[in-house]
């Protein structure tokens, strides 16, 4: 019953709202509290022309015998509209680079509204990268490190190796 009920929601689902959720499913199942930020990139693409946000991280993927396991990856915030970022640094480096909590919101366009302060001083044309193309990751740190505040059309992870 429940395998038909999923294939009738998604028939009904457009394709680019099946991918809108699939990308926040992988981006929410991951161990984000605890987990380490190390250091945070703006990247410019020149083809296509845009930028990228690359999170360096030491990612919390297991507890094996009771003991918490972190592998270096890299999280990748591609084809970037807007990155909002209220970071105390200095709350950052005493909490060791906690990540507090992270969300991943597939309608951007009533994040934007309901978290950006000023966001209406901000007029350009949305034809380029519309807002309601891309999807809103909410990351926030252990307070009082601050938090992070990404619109992007779609998010990669990638393990850098062990350590």
């Amino acid at each position: 019953m429940r395998s038909r009920e999923i294939t009738r929601l998604r028939s009904k689902m457009s394709a680019d709202e099946i991918r809108k959720n699939e990308i926040c499913a992988n981006f929410s199942k991951l161990y984000w509290h605890d987990s380490k930020l190390i250091d945070l990139q703006i990247l410019l693409r020149s083809e296509p022309r845009g930028y990228d946000v690359r999170f360096r991280l030491d990612l919390i993927v297991g507890f094996p015998g009771g003991k918490v396991e972190y592998k270096r990856h890299s999280a990748i915030f591609r084809d970037c509209r807007i990155i909002q970022t209220d970071l105390d640094l200095l709350g950052v480096l005493f909490c060791g680079g906690d990540i507090g909590a992270a969300s991943c919101y597939t309608d951007a366009v009533e994040l934007e509204e309901r978290e950006r302060a000023g966001a209406k001083d901000f007029d350009l044309p949305d034809f380029h990268l519309p807002l309601k193309d891309c999807l809103g990751f909410f990351i926030e740190m252990i307070p009082p490190g601050g938090k992070i505040l990404i619109f992007a059309k779609d998010f990669e992870l990638v393990n850098d190796g062990t350590f």
